[in-house]
This record gives structure tokens, C-alpha cells and sequence, in this order.
């Protein structure tokens, strides 16, 4: 399984574990109308193609679950490469992360988790 690197620029980690990666492609289209005087109607397309990699992890060590953590806190524009695809690279936002324990009561802690990375080329 090739790299999956994850993290700001210049600072990008290999994420941790084994997961799952899908990767939809969404194509919404906005369209704006405006009525002018003469009561006929402009319209105005815009093309909003993304990327979306929803990215999932069944079994995480509490270390490798920390390093998803902080991943999350940064609040700023994050480059993605995933090498099993291609070796482009994506300026992205992580919009949904979640975690939860896969094992309360046992004595070793395992998590499972989530993330949504949306994003465009990076050129």
C-alpha cells in the first residue's frame, strides 16, 4: 500500500495505519438568474468542480489517533497526496473528522476513525 501524506506545507506526514479512502467527485452547479427592467432574465453558470476523500480507519493506536488530532487542528489549508491514486497534490480543508473507542473495557485502547478532506489541484 503506497503513502497517504497528509499536513501543511513543508510539513506533510504519512498518515498512520490502514484505512480506506473513497474519493467522489462532486460537480455542483450554481446557476444565478436576474430579472431585468424589461422583465427578460440573465442567467450566470458557475462550475464548482471538488474533490472529496472521505478517509477511514477501523483500528488506531492512541499515538496514531493524536497524530489525526492534531492533523484537525489546524485550521488552515492542507496539502494531500494519496500515491495510490497518482502522485498529484491537493490543497484541501479537513470538514468532518469524528473518533470513537473500538473497545471500551479492554485493557489496550484501539479507535476507530473518520475524516472528510474537500479540496482542488494543487498547481
Amino acid at each position: 500500500m503506497a503513502d497517504k501524506k497528509l499536513g501543511p506545507s513543508g510539513s506533510e506526514v504519512t498518515l498512520p495505519g490502514t484505512f480506506t479512502v473513497s474519493m467522489p467527485v462532486s460537480m455542483p452547479k450554481t446557476i444565478e438568474r436576474a430579472e431585468m427592467s424589461d422583465g427578460s432574465f440573465r442567467w450566470a453558470f458557475f462550475d464548482n468542480l471538488r474533490r472529496v476523500w472521505n478517509l477511514d480507519w477501523t483500528i488506531l493506536t492512541k499515538a496514531q489517533l493524536d497524530v489525526l488530532i492534531t492533523l484537525r487542528g489546524y485550521n488552515q489549508i492542507l496539502r494531500w497526496q494519496n500515491n495510490d491514486e497518482s502522485a498529484t497534490w491537493y490543497d484541501v480543508v479537513i470538514t468532518d473528522f469524528d473518533y470513537d473507542s473500538v473497545d471500551p473495557i479492554s485493557a489496550t485502547k484501539y479507535y476507530k476513525a473518520s475524516m472528510t478532506l474537500e479540496g482542488t489541484v494543487y498547481s
